[in-house]
Parts: C-alpha cells; sequence; structure tokens
C-alpha cells in the first residue's frame, strides 16, 4: 500500500490577505485550528504513514507547529529557497520519496478523495499519474477535466462559466519517473507535466464523492469556517457536557470486537475485542446518558447460530466492558435475513425506534452512531444522528460512497475515544 503523501504548503495567500495575514495560508485558522491540521487529520484517517511538507513562504511558522510528527506519522521538510511552481516544488521534494510512488495533495485543499480507488487505477492501468477528480454545478474558478469511459483523460479545459463538470480536485498519484532532469528550477506541474501525459494517453481520472473545499478565496474560506466548525471537538464536547442528554449507538463487529472473515461469532470464546474496544466504551461513557448497542446479525436467520448463542455471546461482551469499569445501556439486534429487508435491519431505522420506544429521552439530533460500514452511517444519517466511521476494514471493503455522509472519522474506537476525551 502507497503511504507516503507530499502536500504543497508554501503558499503566500495573496487572495486572502484580507482575512489572514500573518500566516502561510496553509495555516490559516479555520474551525479552531490550522486548516493544515484539518487535511492531516484526514490523511491520518486515510492510514497515510509518511508526509512530506514543501514550505517556503513563512514555513518556519509549519515547521515550528508540527514538528517532525503528528498523530504517529513522521513528517519531513522539503524548503523553497524560493518560489519554484507546483512542478519544481514538487521536484525538489523527490529524494525524500526514495524512489517510490507517493499522493501530492495541495497544502489549501481538502478533498476527501477515493485514495484506495486511485491506488487500485494506478496498478491495474498502469498509469504515469492518476488524478481525483470531483462533480461541480455553477462554477467559473476551476478548469475541468475530460475522460473517456475507461477513466483515461482526454483533456483540460481551460477556466470557464460552468454548468456541470469534473473539476482536478488537486489531489494526484504521481512517481518520481514523470520528472525528467531536463526540468529544474520553476516550472508548473500541470504545463509541463500533466498536459503532455494527456497526449500520451497515461493519465486517468478517478470520480470522488466525498467533500471538497478550497480555501483559496475569502468566501470559500469563511464556508470552511461553517463546515468545519461541527468537526471541531471542543464544540462537540461542550455540546455533549452542557446538555447531558446526548446519546451513543455503537455497531458490534468491528466497532466493539474483530470480525471473523466470512463468518460469524456464535461462541463467547470467539469473542475478542478489537483494539481495547471494552476500555474505549468504558471512557466513553461518562460523556452520554446512554450507550446502546445496534448490530446486524442475520447469522440468527440463517440458522448458524440460536439467540440463546446469540445472548451468551453478548452477555460475555458486557461482562468484559464491565470489568473495565463501563456499561452497555441495552444491546438491540436483528436476527432477520438481509434479502427480506426487514424494518429492524440497518440501514433501516427499526433499531432505532425500538430504542426510543425504550427510552423516550433519546433525541436523535444528539445522538451519535459509530460504525465501520455504510449501513451504520446511513442508519444514523436517517435518524438525524452525528456520524462517525472507523477504518478497521481493509480498504478494499469500503464503499467510497459514504464519504458524504460522514461526519468524523476514526481508525478505530480507541481512537475515537481518545479524541473526544483528551484534555
Amino acid at each position: 500500500m502507497i503511504r507516503k503523501a507530499l502536500i504543497l504548503a508554501g503558499g503566500m495567500g495573496t487572495r486572502l490577505r484580507s482575512v489572514v495575514s500573518d500566516v502561510p495560508k496553509p495555516m490559516a485558522p479555520v474551525a479552531g485550528k490550522p486548516f493544515l491540521q484539518h487535511l492531516l487529520d484526514d490523511l491520518y484517517n486515510q492510514r497515510i504513514k509518511h508526509i512530506v511538507l514543501s514550505i517556503g513562504y513563512k514555513g518556519e511558522t509549519i515547521q515550528g507547529y508540527f514538528g517532525s510528527s503528528y498523530r504517529n506519522m513522521k513528517i519531513s521538510y522539503s524548503v523553497e529557497d524560493s518560489p519554484l511552481g507546483t512542478g519544481g516544488a514538487v521536484k525538489k521534494a523527490l529524494p525524500l520519496f526514495q524512489g517510490t510512488p507517493f499522493y501530492l495533495f495541495n497544502g489549501d485543499t481538502l478533498f476527501k478523495a477515493d485514495l484506495w480507488q486511485m491506488e487500485k487505477d494506478f496498478k491495474e492501468k498502469n498509469a504515469a499519474a492518476v488524478i481525483a477528480i470531483k462533480k461541480m454545478r455553477n462554477f467559473d474558478r476551476y478548469g475541468t477535466v475530460v475522460s473517456d469511459s475507461s477513466g483515461k483523460i482526454i483533456s483540460f479545459e481551460e477556466k470557464k462559466p460552468t454548468s456541470e463538470g469534473w473539476i482536478n480536485g488537486g489531489v494526484y498519484l504521481l512517481h518520481e519517473k514523470l520528472f525528467p532532469s531536463s526540468l529544474s528550477g520553476k516550472f508548473s506541474l500541470e504545463k509541463e507535466i500533466l498536459e503532455p501525459l494527456v497526449k500520451q494517453g497515461d493519465i486517468y481520472a478517478v470520480p470522488s464523492p466525498g467533500y471538497f473545499i478550497d480555501i483559496g478565496i475569502p468566501t470559500d474560506y469563511e464556508k470552511a469556517q461553517s463546515d468545519f466548525s461541527y468537526m471541531n471537538k471542543d464544540t462537540l464536547v461542550k455540546a455533549i457536557k452542557t446538555d447531558g442528554n446526548w446519546t451513543l449507538f455503537l455497531d458490534r463487529d468491528g466497532v466493539i470486537n474483530e470480525r471473523i472473515p466470512g463468518n460469524y461469532i456464535k461462541y463467547p470464546r470467539e469473542f475478542k475485542f478489537l483494539n481495547q474496544a471494552d476500555k474505549a466504551v468504558a471512557k466513553l461513557n461518562p460523556l452520554f446518558r446512554k450507550t446502546l448497542i445496534v448490530t446486524n446479525q442475520q447469522g440468527v436467520g440463517k440458522s448458524l447460530m440460536g439467540k440463546d448463542l446469540l445472548d451468551k455471546v453478548h452477555a460475555f461482551m458486557l461482562e468484559g466492558i464491565q470489568a473495565e469499569g463501563g456499561n452497555l445501556d441495552a444491546m438491540y439486534y436483528c436476527p432477520e435475513l438481509a434479502k427480506l429487508n426487514p424494518k429492524c435491519r440497518k440501514p433501516n431505522i427499526g433499531m432505532g425506534l425500538q430504542a426510543l420506544a425504550d427510552f423516550p429521552e433519546i433525541d436523535f439530533s444528539k445522538s451519535i452512531m459509530v460504525g465501520d460500514s455504510i449501513s451504520d452511517i446511513r442508519f444514523g444519517k436517517r435518524l438525524g444522528m452525528k456520524t462517525v466511521f472507523l477504518d478497521t476494514k481493509e480498504p478494499e471493503e469500503i464503499e467510497a460512497s459514504y464519504l458524504e455522509d460522514v461526519d468524523y472519522r476514526f481508525a478505530d474506537l480507541s481512537d475515537f475515544a481518545e479524541w473526544l476525551t483528551e484534555k
């Protein structure tokens, strides 16, 4: 897997001077922290391990803030003594990647692109480069990307008023072999590298439905402030603590316990807590009035196990959580077969409605759903909850379409608990 990324963070932010004047553009404060930190948080959740920051204007501000690591990601720096353009900045940083492919991001843009699909296309199509594209409507700030049915890019169109089209989202998968020794100094990635690749037929586009924001102009910078406010931990924790009536909904398999690939947990001896999830539940409990499990368990409907065995598994799980000082207020499960599309099976909301019947004080607008699948996220959204997606599955198991519905994304329940409870 490709776990390295370069971020171009040397921009001066000339168009933002009216609202941000004393820091480099990627360090512009958004919802209580630098925009670049939001981008790094997303890359951490996408399992990137090594970040190279290309810095220039007031780069010491970035170095002083992040140092040599962030959330266990290694951070290296490539310093531009004078502006090198997008292409020149990338080429200067290449030695830090030691001949391996890498992702490229703009430090003033956050695009939740489908990195797994980008890597898949990069390898399967033997592409020289892959670009994540985003469908937009009624825009004139961006040029458009035209590709054929295979994803091969046919052309880059200049900026013009456009009612609907695909834009270059500023997320690339590249290799150093694209940068010939004849190119040096200041040059454009787009003009000198990407456009010639179109003629060679070696560059592909990957549509991604995820959230996109470019803070390059004041109006979109202000939009980011609003969009990211819900991501601010302090705001969320204050709301939970002040109100005192929040509910935590948890999926089970892949959240609380390790899955058995292609099978079901039928006996307590098969149940194993995932990455200290038992301790995570105990850590989260004090913030929430109720903590509930909602889990699809069609193994019962398939007659692979009886309800009595499932109850024993759940009793074993509860005992383990209580041993760590935590608790579960109720556990709901749907035993029916998926093909019958029962009302209780997520993403249908039957289990949520049953929880409401049992605990009328539940307010779904003051609830958080934590899961590892699209059905968990859609269940939460249909009931008006905040949603937390956990990256406990392999990338190829994850549907890209969930990205637009997720409010928060973490590696596992312990990661979420640490984020929500750290001082």
